[in-house]
């Protein structure tokens, strides 16, 4: 079975309670949060979400497929870059909110996947709901900025990204507390290298 297939294809039978599925998905982020992805069960979501097993496993396959779909839903951004005004201030939102509430756990997350090499699609899964839309959005959000002249014509937007992104990811890593300020100043190191002035 393809990716896309697992992640659109589902038994046919009655309507799902969206409710269940909501709580499955809350369930399922709590304890991603609390208790990390090793520990997270099908058993334990369902106990906490008041559901049964099977009311689970005909939403998703397995955690890996329960897991990066419950993180998309959370992660999901429904403004239009195109039509900002101020994509700097979009950008301070998003990495704000990259780092308060997935850094940690995306961190843990990807590094199961990646030793879980008995399941090639899960990693595969994660990276399509979740890295990829984001990093779209993201990177639509810095080529605004360009169409607006607040960064060069020829500024590297991959790396520009990269280095946003690699900046959270290295104080999740590390250990490291937050600094009151932090994605101002990393935007300030981009619009610096990258702005018109640079040229």
């Amino acid at each position: 079975m393809s990716i896309t297939e697992a992640v659109v294809v589902r038994p046919p039978g009655r309507p799902r309670d969206e409710r269940a599925t909501q709580a499955i998905t809350d369930a399922a982020l709590r304890q991603l949060e609390e208790s990390g992805y090793g520990k997270l069960s099908m058993e334990s979501v369902a106990a906490e979400a008041g559901v049964a097993r099977a009311t689970i496993y005909r939403r998703y396959q397995d955690k890996a497929d329960l897991v990066t779909a419950a993180i998309a839903t959370r992660a999901a951004v429904e403004e239009s870059p195109t039509s900002l005004k101020d994509p700097r201030g979009a950008l301070k939102r998003f990495l704000n909110d990259f780092e308060g509430r997935f850094a940690c756990s995306c961190v843990e997350l990807i590094g199961a996947l990646l030793a879980n090499r008995e399941d090639a699609t899960a990693l595969a899964l994660h990276r399509q709901r979740v890295i990829a839309p984001r990093t779209s959005y993201a990177t639509a959000l810095l080529e605004r900025a360009r169409d607006l002249g607040q960064l060069r014509h020829d500024a590297d937007i991959d790396l520009a990204l990269e280095m946003l992104v690699g900046a959270v990811i290295a104080r999740a890593v590390s250990g490291r507390r937050t600094r009151t300020g932090w994605a101002d100043r990393a935007l300030d190191a981009i619009w610096t290298a990258m702005g018109p002035e640079a040229g």
